[in-house]
């Protein structure tokens, strides 16, 4: 009779899902583990086991989306969601395409088995608590077009590895502890349209090669500590249209102090210079003072 009954039990929990869990499930209630606060329900009070569908795929639960019986998408932004999230259960929907869980109170890390995330085109944690250094691992999101880190407390240098993020239309890293120099690796990021490293704590001289970046539309480098001589070439090769180099250490060579910009490239719509250390005449005629 007791076998009997605990065979009622189990037939019920089966039935209960429609099927016994998928790991898509399995690791979403494992993120759902680390959240304290939810304070309007969004999370807590939609996941669970008597809202999931036929196929086993969750997409009455609030901020998933499925394709077929898999997960492609969680998206938990602006929720004031307080949690300490393990990213690395993601890693289990193999279908995942869009990550997204901006503007809340989620602290963790980068998980170093990133590099498992083969199919994920989008990935936003931005305005977070995230820290951690930038793993390696980054590089082998070749599937990414979207990656914004930016304001949190990401620290260290970017690895040369980035350059492996094939498919990258836009890179925002703005408003963390980042450090050191920017690696050349960046330059190689031939699709990229936007990329924001401001407010942070780089280092040494801006790499050659961004003004042959012929996608690049938004270079944002201002309130770093990058120093060394600011090559006025840049901004006549440039296709760029918004370029923000100001509240650094940039400096230009005597000769430049002379007639500093020949010409700038007609593709500069907004061009800051200003905070700087560069001195000299535009095109010969007007002064020009970055500090």
């Amino acid at each position: 009779m007791r076998i009997f009954r605990l065979f009622l039990v189990g037939l019920c929990f089966v039935s209960s899902l429609g099927q016994l869990p998928s790991q898509d499930i399995l690791a979403l209630l494992e993120f759902k583990k680390g959240i304290k606060h939810d304070p309007t329900g969004f999370v807590l009070e939609s996941w669970n086991d008597e809202s999931i569908d036929f196929n086993g795929c969750p997409s009455s639960w609030n901020g998933i989306m499925c394709n077929g019986g898999n997960v492609a998408a969680v998206v938990l932004d602006n929720l004031e969601l307080s949690a300490d999230a393990d990213l690395s259960v993601f890693s289990n929907l193999t279908m995942l395409v869009k990550l997204s869980m901006a503007n809340n109170s989620i602290s963790g890390k980068l998980p170093d088995n990133l590099g498992e995330f083969k199919s994920l085109e989008y990935l936003d944690i931005s305005d977070n608590l995230f820290f951690s250094s930038l793993p390696s691992e980054i590089g082998k999101l070749a599937s990414l077009k979207n990656l914004s880190l930016a304001g949190n407390n990401f620290s260290g240098s970017i690895p040369d590895a980035i350059s492996g993020l094939a498919s990258i239309r836009s890179l925002d890293m703005s408003r963390n502890s980042l450090s050191g120099p920017l690696p050349s690796s960046l330059t190689r990021l031939g699709g990229l349209v936007y990329l924001n490293l401001s407010l942070n704590g780089f280092t040494k001289s801006i790499p050659k090669g961004f003004e042959l970046m012929t996608q690049l539309d938004v270079l944002d480098l201002h309130g770093n500590r990058l120093d060394g001589k600011f090559d006025p070439e840049f901004l006549l090769l440039t296709t760029a249209g918004h370029i923000d180099l100001s509240g650094n250490l940039l400096v230009s060579s005597a000769k430049e102090q002379q007639k500093f910009l020949v010409g700038i490239s007609p593709s500069v719509k907004h061009l800051n210079l200003s905070h700087n250390q560069i001195e000299g005449l535009i095109s010969g005629e007007a002064p020009l003072l970055g500090a």
